[in-house]
């Protein structure tokens, strides 16, 4: 269940969900748990229905095939990892040696492809299930390329402001808008909708062989909360609008 759940000794809230029976293998966890980096309560319940929206893309880039990526596509992530970093610290740039010893850091990895991979593959990770997208080792590496190439950009500009030139990156308009980066449209109806949040909880409960009768009383109940509210929109369901109106121990919502 991905209730918010308290730790009683540092008071933080975390994440918890069980892994669907079908992907246990391939994620090689049974639950997954992580912090919510917070100890309200309210704070918890929203971050909350994040988190068990992008564990639920985790679960779906799971049971998706690899699939190549276009080369457009591959340097639109790239420029995500770009515009990300510059703007962490657009203010702030650091001593010069700093960016003088990435750049050669970059190239000692660059001599060594299978560090490389290694140094960047969390980051490539949460690029592609961020994105729902599943890939092939050929695209994988591809990706891994072209991320070094963002990443030492940003080095060089880096060390640029922290010379004291801040003038545009000539380049940084070299990446493909990120409207580019999925190839199959979203459907706008599933993004943080409550009937979206309550199918990929339905989806894992009945793949976990628990009761589909639960499923229908609840059904039942999801969609008197959402006549109650008079709209559909996850994100603007508050911890009174759920109690007062109805109990439902859902994951996905609570």
């Amino acid at each position: 269940m991905a209730r918010p759940q308290k730790n009683p000794k540092s008071g933080v809230y975390y994440f918890r969900q069980k892994t669907p029976i079908d992907l246990v293998a391939v994620f090689g966890r049974k639950e997954v748990s992580r912090s919510l980096g917070t100890k309200d309560p309210e704070e918890a319940k929203v971050r909350n229905i994040e988190a068990v929206r992008k564990q639920g893309m985790t679960w779906a880039a799971l049971r998706k095939r690899p699939e190549p990526l276009p080369h457009q596509q591959i340097v639109a992530l790239s420029g995500i990892i770009y515009r990300d970093h510059m703007a962490a610290m657009e203010l702030e740039p650091g001593e010069p040696g700093i960016w003088i010893e990435t750049l050669a850091l970059l190239d000692r990895l660059a001599a060594d492809p299978s560090a490389q991979e290694r140094s960047y593959a969390p980051t490539i990770d949460n690029l592609l299930l961020e994105h729902g997208l599943v890939t092939d080792e050929a695209s994988r590496k591809r990706l891994v390329q072209e991320a070094d190439r963002a990443f030492r950009q940003v080095t060089e500009q880096q060390l640029k402001r922290a010379e004291g030139d801040y003038a545009p990156d000539p380049k940084a308009n070299r990446f493909p808008p990120v409207a580019t980066v999925d190839t199959k449209p979203k459907e706008k109806s599933e993004a943080l909708t409550i009937r979206a949040m309550f199918k990929l909880w339905e989806r894992d409960h009945l793949a976990n062989g628990k009761s589909p009768g639960t499923v229908g009383d609840f059904r039942h109940k999801i969609e008197s909360l959402i006549e109650y509210l008079d709209h559909d929109d996850a994100q603007r369901v508050t911890a009174e609008n759920w109690s007062c109106h109805v109990f439902v121990p859902l994951p996905v919502l609570v």
